[in-house]
């Protein structure tokens, strides 16, 4: 059961249900518990104290940490990475690949990194400064004691050679640590913009740190750029020279094996083939010119004759002469003279013909034979380059290889030395991959703490602390207050809420303020409270038990005090002491008492068991017996319950608590209505549910006593004590007496709320 459960009233319950004795009980709800926002504040009401505790608490020392505390200042470089192929749109907005993100995205990692922090900490001498550097003798922090102590993570056993070497290694580290702790690198949004914020105790510093980390950067770029180029011009360098020379080996090689082997050309098989095709072309021209040759032999006067000029010549002669003799011959006769003439000179061209026609045919007989020899050279010729080119073709192959591997060696040379140089003509100077757009400014106002921002923070964070703090302490209380909570957790009405008279009230007993005081609070409530027991039961006389969880819970008081409003109301009221163990009401029986009786030492009809005191009667326990349990087991028992039922209208057993001993629920048995008495923020739920438990029978209602109003009325449960607590018309509020008594538990309430802020503070 807990506080929160106090707040949960069943919807169909009235505040006139609890006013101090309930008019009527309530009707149980079927609605489930809920804790609604009248709830919370009503819980903030009743806590409010403890609240505003922790908060003031809470702000005071957030003030003593803020003077405290060393300002920490911010300053900021902007600097902008171009892309050298990015995009704009039609907007005018830069559009960037997935690869040109990916190198925004490294540079932002590069700005991070331990190298550029480290050569950052060494320009700027920051292993001397304090707010960077630990000093030698500096304890080290929590983590490293954890690690070696707890996890046993011990140091490792250094070379006392190499012990300085290390602490100084790592105290450098430590400030390439502590200083990226104080830098933020950070890409602004979707942009090719990158911001370097650097943080310190001292503005200046912080700047000079932001400028430092963009310019160590971009210094360091145009270095490495300037280093790599050097480096590749050497390399390309060194590789010229390892190639050239393989290109020299090579060629040699080749040259080498071409001279050993007598091999002119890389493919001899394809030049002797060539060779052997010219050759064959040479046979054959042979052939025909020997063919041709000895045809013109064999062939007198033929076309042979028709090749020598001469022999042309004079057989044009020959015609021409015999066809001048035959004109001559026709025109003078066979005596003329020139027909004479003619056939003298006719007859000297005929041997000549004959002459040179035999010459020709010599000579065409000698270039036939010619002809057939160098046919025959040629065809051995050919027989000789055909046979030498199959020899050379397997060399050949290892020959190609050579000139192969010289030819490839001579191409690697040649694109080699083009891009040396190139990367030697290249400009020296390279364009960083980042401007700056502004750089880190000193700045007016620390970053951190901001005052206003701090308190703010704090106020709202130790509030809800206590929010918090007040719903967990209003929890764990669990103890009885309302009525609503004896309707949840047992399931009966609660007839009455007496207000608490245990201070103020010293000289007389509480049961004579019915009859002293009959309008105030503690007299309504126990009158209300008659109202109720005879409203249920009816007219006639009544029986009724009255009995509590736990002993100190004020059921004597009560039982007292109805009998007190009975007789107030010329009702004829008598109780009767059955606490055997423990008596509770004093007086003197002389013997003669409840167990006097019980024991058989006396009778009903001796009055003297009955002791009259004011409007009503008390019998007493009287002597103290030996075995209670087996004596509230005597059959005399229900003689005496009717005895006094047929002499009184209201009978009130006065029953021990039921959690020690069962009395209460035997003397229920013989009862008409049975009230359980509950203590007003002592009595917890378990020990009220319990007690229920015990009984076998319905218990007609409980009576929350010893009610402090106004603390009820402070702690805002909303039922009737709330609203009317503060109402005196109704009272009598002007008594000395209940305004000391008043005065009284207003401090004692203060004095408790007090302590169980302290307690709670103490348990957070």
């Amino acid at each position: 059961m807990s506080s929160g459960d106090a707040l949960i009233v069943p919807s169909n319950f009235t505040p006139g249900d609890i006013f101090m004795g309930a008019a009527r009980a309530p009707q149980p709800s079927t609605r489930t518990g809920y804790f609604g926002v009248h709830d919370f504040f009503r819980m903030i009401r009743r806590r409010w104290i403890l609240i505003a505790t922790l908060t003031v608490l809470g702000m005071a020392m957030t003030i003593m940490v803020l003077i405290n505390i060393t300002p920490i200042y911010s300053s900021a470089a902007t600097v902008v990475v171009q892309p050298p192929d990015a995009e704009t749109s039609v907007t005018g907005t830069t559009i960037l690949s997935p690869n040109q993100e990916t190198q925004i995205e490294t540079k932002v990692e590069m700005l991070r990194s331990r190298r550029l922090a480290r050569a950052a900490a060494t320009t700027l001498h920051l292993d001397d400064d304090p707010e960077f550097a630990r000093k030698p003798g500096e304890a080290r922090g929590v983590g490293s004691w954890v690690r070696e102590v707890i996890l046993g993570n011990r140091p490792v056993e250094v070379d006392p050679s190499l012990r300085a070497e290390a602490a100084e290694r790592s105290r450098s580290e430590g400030v390439v640590d502590r200083l990226l702790d104080k830098v933020d690198i950070m890409r602004v949004g979707r942009s090719s913009t990158i911001k370097v914020t650097a943080s310190s105790e001292d503005p200046a510093k912080a700047a000079l740190i932001a400028n430092r980390l963009v310019e160590t950067y971009i210094q360091g770029g145009l270095k490495n750029a300037k280093e790599s180029r050097d480096k590749e011009i050497q390399a390309l360098t060194a590789r010229v020279v390892q190639v050239r020379t393989a290109m020299q080996q090579t060629d040699g090689a080749a040259a080498s094996f071409r001279a050993a082997h007598g091999i002119l050309a890389s493919n001899p098989e394809v030049s002797g083939a060539a060779q052997v095709d010219q050759s064959a072309g040479i046979l054959a021209q042979a052939r025909a010119e020997s063919a041709y040759a000895s045809r013109l032999a064999q062939l007198s006067g033929g076309p042979a004759t028709a090749t020598s000029p001469l022999l042309i010549e004079l057989r044009q002669q020959e015609a021409t002469l015999s066809r001048r003799l035959g004109e001559l011959s026709a025109m003078f006769g066979p005596g003329y003279p020139d027909v004479v003439k003619t056939k003298a000179e006719l007859a000297t061209i005929g041997p000549r013909i004959a002459a040179e026609t035999a010459r020709l045919q010599g000579e065409l007989s000698a270039v036939s034979a010619a002809s057939a020899a160098r046919r025959g050279a040629i065809d051995a010729s050919i027989s000789s380059i055909r046979s030498q080119a199959l020899a050379s073709g397997g060399q050949a192959v290892a020959l190609r290889g050579l000139e192969r591997k010289a030819e490839a060696t001579n191409t690697l040379y040649m694109s080699l030395v083009a891009a040396l140089n190139a990367k030697i003509t290249a400009p020296v100077d390279v364009d960083p991959d980042i401007s700056i757009i502004s750089r880190a400014s000193l700045p007016a106002v620390p970053s951190y703490p901001i005052p206003q921002r701090v308190l703010a923070v704090a106020m709202l964070a130790f509030l809800l602390l206590g929010l918090i703090v007040a719903f967990v302490v209003d929890t764990m209380d669990t103890t009885i207050r309302t009525a609503a909570q004896v309707r949840r957790l047992l399931g009966i009405p609660t007839l009455a809420m007496v207000p608490d008279l245990s201070d103020g009230r010293e000289d007389e007993p509480v049961h004579a303020v019915v009859e002293s005081k009959p309008r105030s609070r503690f007299a309504e409530a126990i009158r209300n409270l008659l109202i109720e027991l005879e409203s249920r039961h009816g007219p006639g006389s009544q029986v009724v038990v009255v009995t509590s969880p736990l002993d100190g819970e004020g059921k004597s008081t009560i039982a007292t005090s109805l009998a007190a409003a009975a007789g107030a109301v010329s009702r004829r009221a008598v109780v009767v002491d059955f606490d055997l163990r423990r008596p509770n009401i004093e007086a003197d029986c002389k013997g003669n008492g409840v167990v006097g009786y019980l024991t058989g030492r006396a009778g009903l009809e001796d009055l003297p068991v009955i002791q009259e005191d004011s409007h009503f009667s008390v019998i007493a326990v009287g002597d103290t017996p030996m075995d209670p349990g087996a004596l509230i087991a005597s059959p005399r028992l229900p003689r005496m319950v009717n005895a006094l039922r047929q002499h009184y209208d209201l009978v009130i057993l006065n029953a021990p608590p039921i959690l020690p001993v069962r009395d209460a629920k035997t003397l229920t048995e013989y009862a008409d209505s049975t009230i359980l008495v509950l203590r007003w923020g002592m009595t917890s739920p378990e020990a009220a549910r319990v007690a229920m438990e015990m009984f076998e029978r319905p218990i007609t209602g409980a009576v929350i006593n010893m009610v402090d109003y106004p603390a009820h009325a402070r702690r805002g449960y909303g039922d009737a004590i709330h609203h009317i607590a503060r109402l005196t018309k109704y009272y009598d509020a002007d008594d000395p007496a209940e305004a000391g008594a008043m005065h009284k538990r207003l401090l004692r309430s203060w004095r408790r709320s007090k302590r169980r802020v302290v307690e709670a503070l103490h348990f957070n």
